[in-house]
C-alpha cells in the first residue's frame, strides 16, 4: 500500500549574507543570482558587532546584509541550497602566499514561510536538526500574531527589529499570494 504524505509547501528564500565591504557582499549577491535567480530586495546592510566569532578568519568591522531571493523553493532542498552556498564562499575565499585559504564572505542560507524563519548551519547543536552529512537546520523565529518570536538560540541580529521587520515583509507577501 503506498504511503500518503503530504506535499510540502514551497518556502521563499533568503541568503544572510556576511562581509568586511559592500563590494563583498555585492560579489556574493552576484554568485547566488547566478544559482538561485534574482535578488527581490536588499535589507539594508547593517554593522555585525554581536560576536567576535569571524574576526580572526575575516577580520574586523564586519557588514551584514539579507537577500530576499525571487525563486521559491521546497523546503526539502535547504541541505543542496547550503552547499551550493558553501561552493559560492570557496570561490569568493584569498589564498594567501603561505597557502591558507580564509573567507571573504558567509553565506547562510534560509527559508521563509508564513510559519518560520528556518536557518541552515554546518555547526552542529542540540536545538538543530541533520539535513544532510554535516548540515544542520533550526527554526531560529517563529511568526505569530503579527511579530516574530525569537527563541533562546536566536542570534542576536535577528532579533533586531530591522531584521525583523524586513523578514516579516517577506511573510507578508507570502500571506498576499497563497
Amino acid at each position: 500500500m503506498p504511503i500518503d504524505l503530504q506535499a510540502t509547501s514551497t518556502a521563499t528564500l533568503i541568503c544572510a549574507v556576511l562581509g568586511g565591504a559592500q563590494q563583498i557582499l555585492d560579489e556574493a549577491a552576484e554568485r547566488l543570482c547566478g544559482s538561485f535567480g534574482p535578488v527581490r530586495q536588499r535589507s539594508a546592510p547593517y554593522d555585525f558587532d554581536y560576536t567576535d566569532y569571524y574576526e580572526r578568519e575575516m577580520g574586523r568591522g564586519l557588514i551584514k546584509q539579507l537577500l530576499w531571493l525571487e525563486q521559491a523553493v521546497a523546503p526539502e532542498q535547504l541541505a543542496s541550497v547550503k552547499l551550493q552556498t558553501m561552493e559560492i564562499e570557496a570561490e569568493l575565499a584569498d589564498t594567501t602566499s603561505a597557502g591558507t585559504v580564509s573567507r571573504r564572505a558567509n553565506i547562510d542560507p534560509g527559508l521563509v514561510t508564513v510559519q518560520s524563519l528556518v536557518l541552515s548551519s554546518t555547526k552542529y547543536s542540540g536545538h538543530r536538526i541533520c539535513i544532510g552529512p554535516g548540515l544542520f537546520a533550526e527554526i531560529t523565529l517563529l511568526f505569530q500574531k503579527g511579530g516574530c518570536r525569537p527563541f533562546d538560540w536566536t542570534y542576536p541580529d535577528y532579533r533586531s527589529d530591522a531584521v525583523q521587520h524586513f523578514l516579516l515583509e517577506i511573510r507578508q507577501d507570502l500571506l498576499a499570494h497563497h
